[in-house]
């Protein structure tokens, strides 16, 4: 995609460059850079576009492009969790790079695809359809017993991306990741702190 057609814009190394917030996509973590690679309206120009340009993490010293509303990588949606399988982290951590890139529709299917993963692991049986997961987590308590509301838009959300043509939107990729951070928190992550704690 090319995000500057037909702009007379070009590239000047800079070494200061006018302060921006953002979320690094790589690490994660918010920063307020002010170096990086300026972008500026022509060759001849020495006035800068806004604060566009490729801007380095003050963390991670990794590069983000920010142009007009655009960012190269995005960042990451939902937590890292602990005490997770490398099946269930691989799964979770790939959603959430899905979301990076603004990839709704495949946040939800491979968060649909964790939750099944989550339900066997905690004892359900494989082979099982994703309505009877989502039932399997309710009705066994490793979903909290105020969240029906989250349940039954988890079913209407994976239901409707699997079967109908239709694409995801960021909301619901939203609440899939955060749906799923929850019961990995709860049911995986926490008694695994507790278990370190009693050693």
């Amino acid at each position: 995609m090319n995000y500057l057609k037909n702009t007379h814009h070009a590239w000047k190394g800079d070494q200061y460059m006018k302060q921006h917030d953002y979320t690094c996509g790589y690490c994660n973590r918010h920063t307020s850079s002010n170096k990086g690679l300026s972008l500026y309206e022509n060759q001849a120009s020495s006035s800068q576009v806004a604060n566009y340009g490729v801007y380095v993490c003050t963390y991670c010293k990794m590069p983000t492009f920010l142009w007009d509303g655009i960012q190269i990588p995005g960042s990451k949606y939902g937590n890292s969790v602990m005490g997770l399988s490398d099946r269930l982290s691989g799964l979770y951590e790939e959603a959430r790079d899905s979301f990076s890139v603004n990839a709704y529709t495949a946040v939800i299917l491979i968060c649909r695809k964790l939750l099944m993963h989550i339900a066997v692991d905690l004892g359900a049986e494989p082979g099982k359809r994703f309505i009877e997961y989502v039932n399997y987590l309710k009705d066994n308590n490793f979903v909290t017993t105020r969240s029906d509301k989250w349940v039954d838009s988890i079913r209407k959300s994976g239901n409707e991306s699997n079967h109908e043509v239709n694409i995801g939107t960021r909301e619901e990729a939203e609440l899939m990741i955060k749906f799923s951070e929850m019961i990995i928190k709860t049911n995986f992550e926490y008694p695994a702190l507790m278990e370190k704690t009693e050693e």
